[in-house]
């Protein structure tokens, strides 16, 4: 089984150590074949989250050119600030895939997570298994709550709109927040109406944890106890 991220060697590794000891089988080509898909999945977040850096990098460079007639107050309406159309709609598009792919991948990692648990004698009902994800993630020390902030902003982008992007400027030149709006909007105070770039790298960080905390955890489940 050829793998493109290194996520489930370790996992697998124990399973073939608990089949060799004869305390288990082998989980069969449905696990073998999820593994994949997990595998190839993990390993396409990098290529987003380094396009995305490469965006904002590449956004810094342009509003560092901006005048004071456009920015935005309280106090006074600012004039549109051009953004290349390049830049632009390739940085959405980038923001797009990215709550896209992470969101694939947690559908994978927890169908994964399932079988193999089922496979080891303990499965766990359906309607139960996102309390036992979270569980595990407590248990780990880490915060669970990023999966539902990713599954509010990734369903209202894949459903019911599209992406635009404005730039905090409060923490400027020293840290932009770019702002990406659920609507066309010139006043901010509702933080429902737009998620800060910020928040998402929050969800990353919290996939990541997250991400490890499983892999320890199965590979406990299949190790000699």
């Amino acid at each position: 089984m050829k793998v493109t991220d290194p996520w489930v060697l370790p996992i697998w590794n124990a399973i073939h150590r608990a089949v060799q000891e004869g305390r288990t089988t082998h989980p069969g080509d449905v696990s073998s074949q999820l593994s994949l898909h997990l595998s190839t999945r993990l390993a396409m977040l990098p290529v987003i989250f380094r396009r995305v850096n490469q965006g904002i990098e590449q956004l810094k460079t342009v509003i560092a050119g901006r005048e004071s007639r456009h920015e935005w107050t309280q106090e006074r309406a600012g004039y549109a600030f051009p953004i290349p159309q390049d830049l632009q709609y390739s940085l959405l598009v980038d923001l797009d895939a990215l709550l896209f792919e992470l969101n694939a991948s947690c559908e994978l990692l927890r169908r994964f997570f399932a079988l193999l648990h089922q496979h080891s004698g303990r499965a766990i009902p359906e309607t139960q298994l996102g309390q036992e994800l979270r569980r595990i993630i407590k248990a780990a020390g880490q915060d669970a709550r990023w999966f539902v902030r990713l599954d509010v902003h990734r369903n209202f982008f894949m459903h019911n709109g599209a992406p635009y992007f404005a730039v905090d400027l409060s923490n400027a030149p020293e840290r932009y927040d770019l702002l990406i709006m659920k609507e066309d909007l010139q006043a901010f105070e509702d933080e429902t109406k737009f998620v800060r770039l910020s928040e998402l790298r929050d969800i990353v960080e919290g996939f990541e944890h997250s991400k490890r905390a499983l892999q320890e955890y199965l590979i406990r489940l299949f190790s000699a106890s």
